[in-house]
């Protein structure tokens, strides 16, 4: 029998499906987010990014600076400068903007 499901259950089953394979990415050791609805890697080099602040400034340019900072709630300067700063890419400021801006599911190492 073929189930007829509305526009809502049809999102639901996604997003659970998404965060399915998000979960089991993370269980093998991969870090994940969410871009334009897709799911892309965070960590070593076959990844799509880098690290977590390549993911950031990835979606800086995406977004442009203005509607990430109205997104984000972040200073400009404060932002700027941590951008320009040597601390550690995959620092919290940038693994939290990915998690609670872009749905980021941070590998179990």
């Amino acid at each position: 029998m073929v189930g007829i499901y509305s526009l809502e259950q049809m999102k639901m089953i996604r997003n659970q499906k998404r965060i399915e394979r998000q979960k089991e990415a993370a269980e093998s050791g991969t870090s994940t987010a969410i871009v334009c609805g897709q799911i892309v890697t965070i960590g070593d080099c076959d990844c799509n990014y880098h690290s977590w602040k390549h993911f950031v400034i990835a979606q800086i340019v995406r977004l442009g600076f203005q509607q990430y900072i109205a997104l984000t709630g972040w200073d400009i300067n404060e932002l700027v400068e941590d951008l320009a700063g040597n601390d550690d890419p995959n620092a919290d400021i940038w693994l939290n903007d990915a998690k609670d801006y872009f749905d980021a599911v941070e590998a179990n190492y």
